[in-house]
């Protein structure tokens, strides 16, 4: 029996996290190689385990449960929304230095079932039996191979990296599915990345500046194949179009304009606070005279957790906790990433800090700008759709850059549309290549 793990987890409170995880299990499913897919759990409590995993379950995905504990270990601090404390760090680092000693002891013994048997629970024993028992680990796509040079650098590396080490250790081949790289800035990152990449039987970036930056650290070429949340199917029933009726929203008689946002630490940066307080107030200005033009704002939560600082609820709270108007919407749910993706497809414009949901936009040919954060994905992206004049950096944003490229994006709306739906055409192609190739590897 041939078997294939998806890793590093699922995330459903993710929905671009939750869409890139099961486009891969799509991705390897239509493979025909594989009796078996499995997806590794996340979740370091019984509640949070069933809010990462719950939706993807109860969709029939199977799941192997993780080796992997956040140092959090469940314990999230809701005030931590742009600062984390020094008693929350000095724990979360206590742990975390355990969790390396025990995790890379697990490394060294991980072909011995008697030795891990031995020195880990049963349920650890398990799961290393289904991982020695796969013939090929996936990482899924995404945009996670990034640090800022921040004090946790190396640890997070080391995190993400992890089930790569296991699959390599293991003797398994490991293909990393399109994702965002760089920049390598913090200690031992680069050196990391360089080590662990150096082993992978197949690498893929989402956007040729990300297969730039990997390819200048490896020394060489990157290959380029589009970010598998492209092609998320979206939910085909009426659900989309029953829940913004719920909200008083018609897109046939109104035109709608979503926007995500999400709380940001602006990691490598002097000054955060001033950051996100500026981000906030040029993203609300810009509302303000959507709502003075015309248009029905809508709010979208693109990810819900599982933490303060991963939980956009946190900033729409903050834009809208003194402004209250009639034609501002929050669809405050906690919608499935293929039924979120089709209420997006009734918007008339998008404006998304969160990437995937920009992503959902654009294969629904809806325009949109996206304010990028974290690593290369937005600039990268946007650059390959042809529309680099619609991004910008989140530190570097205001209302007044805003304001002028949606008017620039409503002059332009049809034109758009136009060639977001030629886009769309290639990105099939893409995908089918893509399906070739991990065929031919596999054997």
């Amino acid at each position: 029996m041939r078997t294939a793990i998806i890793v590093p987890g699922v995330t459903d409170l993710n929905k671009g996290d939750q869409a890139l995880v099961w486009e891969t299990h799509r991705l390897v499913q239509d493979t025909n190689c594989f009796d078996q897919i499995y997806i590794v759990s996340t979740g370091d409590t019984a509640q949070e385990r069933e809010l990462l995993c719950g939706q993807s379950e109860a969709k029939g995905y199977q799941l192997v449960e993780t080796l992997l504990k956040h140092p959090r270990r469940g314990n999230h601090n809701e005030a931590e929304v742009i600062h984390e404390s020094m008693g929350s760090f000095v724990r979360l680092a206590f742990r975390a230095v355990l969790d390396f000693c025990s995790q890379w002891f697990l490394l060294l013994i991980c072909k011995s079932d008697t030795l891990v048997s031995f020195f880990y629970s049963k349920q650890t024993a398990h799961s290393v039996r289904q991982f020695r028992s796969a013939e090929v680990l996936f990482v899924k796509g995404g945009g996670f191979i990034h640090a800022y040079g921040e004090k946790t650098a190396p640890y997070l590396m080391w995190f993400f990296l992890f089930y790569v080490r296991l699959g390599k250790a293991l003797g398994k081949k490991v293909v990393f599915l399109p994702n965002s790289y760089g920049p390598f800035q913090g200690f031992t990152v680069a050196k990391q990345v360089k080590s662990v990449f150096a082993t992978l039987d197949k690498v893929y970036a989402r956007e040729a500046l990300s297969a730039q930056k990997l390819g200048e650290l490896m020394g060489k070429p990157i290959p380029v194949s589009p970010d598998l949340g492209f092609y998320l199917q979206m939910d085909a029933s009426a659900t989309a179009l029953q829940l913004l009726a719920r909200y008083n929203l018609d897109p046939s008689t109104q035109k709608l304009v979503g926007i995500t946002i999400r709380p940001w630490r602006f990691p490598g940066l002097p000054n955060p606070e001033s950051l996100y307080a500026n981000y906030l107030q040029s993203v609300q200005t810009l509302a303000k005279h959507l709502v003075d033009s015309g248009y029905q704002v809508v709010f979208c939560n693109q990810s819900i957790g599982p933490n303060a600082h991963e939980d956009d609820r946190n900033a729409i709270r903050e834009i809208l906790k003194d402004w209250n108007h009639p034609a501002v919407h929050w669809i405050d749910e906690n919608l499935p990433c293929d039924v979120l993706k089709a209420v997006y497809s009734h918007f008339y414009a998008f404006v998304g800090t969160r990437f995937h949901s920009v992503i959902f936009s654009l294969t629904s040919c809806v325009p949109s700008i996206a304010i990028g954060y974290g690593g290369n994905k937005a600039k990268g992206i946007m650059a390959d759709f042809n529309m680099p004049e619609y991004t910008i950096p989140i530190e570097a944003v205001s209302a007044d850059k805003l304001v002028k490229m949606f008017a620039t994006l409503k002059i332009s709306h049809a034109q758009i549309q136009t060639q977001l739906a030629e886009q769309n055409e290639l990105l099939q192609l893409k995908r089918a290549e893509l399906l070739v190739e991990l065929k031919t590897l596999i054997g």
